[in-house]
């Protein structure tokens, strides 16, 4: 079945919403691509969205913002919305409270996820 693009608002959004996810380990200057990846592992990622704003590569080429996990996470050209700051054993995300709701089911999902995890 065939999952309807959600449309995203193209405003600019302060990170106002913290979550903090207990590591398996101190992850360091490692923490926003081990959380990435465990984010690109569940199925919210992948939700279809619509959104104006386009990233571009090395070559100018345009890349779609047109996932959930592509608006929070950010492509070349495209910062996304989350800040990632590792703390001792921990990960401190950093996203827009006013996100749309997938957002925060994806963080949720994402933090269940990670805190599963068994060193």
């Amino acid at each position: 079945m065939k999952k309807t693009a959600i449309k995203f608002p193209n405003t600019a959004m302060s990170l106002d919403m913290l979550v903090d996810i207990q590591a398996p380990k101190p992850l360091g200057v490692t923490a926003k691509v081990f959380t990435h990846e465990q984010a690109r592992k569940l199925p919210l990622y992948d939700q279809p969205i619509k959104y104006d704003v386009k990233g571009q590569d090395k070559t100018g080429k345009k890349i779609a913002i047109n996932s959930v996990g592509r608006w929070l996470f950010g492509v070349p050209g495209y910062e996304g919305h989350i800040r990632v700051v590792p703390a001792d054993d921990k990960v401190l995300l950093y996203y827009p409270k006013e996100s749309p709701k997938v957002v925060h089911e994806l963080v949720g999902s994402l933090k269940e996820s990670i805190e599963s995890i068994k060193q």
